[in-house]
Formats: C-alpha cells, structure tokens, sequence
C-alpha cells in the first residue's frame, strides 16, 4: 500500500487522539510503527504484510483510550487491581476492529502484542506458533520504547540497556530472531532509517541518536 494512501493517512491521524490520552505518550505510537517497519523489512516481510504490521503498530494501544485515566497516567506503579484492568486493553482494541471490513489482521496484532512465545503472555496465552509476525514485531518495538521512557516513579533505560533487556527475555517474552534483527539494527544505527527527518526530530530522543 502506497504511505499515502487515504486508511494509513487516516490512522496516523487517529494515533494523534491516542497520543492526547496520554501526555507521556506524544510519539508513541509513531516511534513503534517506524521501528517495526524497519524491523519487518529485516526480516523479509511482503510489501501487503508490511501495511498491516504498520496498522497494527500504530493502533496497538488504541484499547487504552477506554480505560480510566487516573490508572492509564498512574504517577504510582500500579496495583495488582489496576495492573489487570491495564491488560485489558488489547482485547478492548481487538473488539474496537475487529469487524471492520479489512483490518482483521491488524486487529490480532493488537489483540496478540502482549502474548509470549514462552505461552505466558495475556490476554489469551497463545503458543509460540499462534502468534503472527506483526505482533511478534510490535511487542518487541513496543517493550523497547516502553523501557526507555522515563514515567513519574521511574527514569527510563539507556537505549542500548534496553536492548540488553531484550536480549535477555529472548526466547522467553521475546522471538529471538526479531530481537536479534531489533538489535542489530540498534547497534549499526540504522534503527531509525524508516523516520523523516521530521519526525527524528520531533519524536526521537537525542540520546537514542547518540547511543547508535
């Protein structure tokens, strides 16, 4: 799909909605979807499946538009109760598109970014096989993005500490070959080739830059 057709245009739109739920967010979804095309290239993914990895990127935080605000911008880690309420959110956005006509397989990116390829993950504890592509890259495009950014009651990591950290939970949370892909990317710089140089400059941490 060309990047200017009319459904891509009108989703990044939409992400600019998701992004004024959360102040913490600006750029969010946008940093995930440029990360995880540049990921999927790596791994070979078809110009169609690059399109939905794209969707299923920006719009995998959409379920958390629905759920209260006072546990979303929580300047507290989270309590068990609001902990479970927060894992609800991919189903939420699962049930948001999953009945529009040509996003059913964006709609189980959103609804599989938080499974495992150990069975552990939510909400449903799928099996390695069971889990698509797409959703194998968004999770580890959004579990670095997660890791480095600074919250209220905790600083983020340092880029190349989080890559670190993906390393070590690969094959456990994370698919070894994206990660392995996600982090040769890193370490060469080359990360950030799916970004404008617009959008580096808006939404791209200097010190990411630095650390390549």
């Amino acid at each position: 799909m060309d990047p200017r057709h009319p459904l891509l245009l009108t989703v990044r739109a939409l992400t600019t909605v998701i992004d004024a739920t959360d102040p913490f967010a600006r750029g969010r979804a946008l940093r995930i979807s440029r990360y995880a095309i540049r990921v999927a290239t790596e791994l070979g993914v078809t110009p169609e499946e690059m399109t939905t990895v794209e969707l299923g990127a920006l719009l995998h935080d959409l379920g958390r538009t629905a759920l209260l605000h006072d546990v979303t911008l929580s300047p507290r880690p989270l309590d068990p109760g609001e902990r479970a309420m927060i894992q609800t959110h991919p189903t939420i956005g699962w049930e948001m598109l999953k009945d529009i006509p040509g996003l059913e397989e964006v709609a189980d990116i959103v609804y599989s970014h938080h499974e495992r390829p150990d069975g552990k993950g939510y909400p449903r504890a799928l099996q390695a096989p069971q889990i698509s592509i797409g959703a194998r890259v968004v999770m580890v495009c959004s579990a670095y993005d997660a890791m480095t950014e600074d919250r209220p009651y905790r600083r983020g990591l340092a880029p190349r500490a989080a890559c670190q950290e993906l390393e070590r939970n690969s094959g456990t949370q994370f698919f070894p070959d994206v990660v392995n892909a996600f982090v040769q990317l890193h370490d060469a710089g080359r990360l950030w080739e799916a970004f404008t140089r617009e959008e580096l400059d808006l939404y791209v941490k200097r010190s990411d830059l630095a650390a390549a």
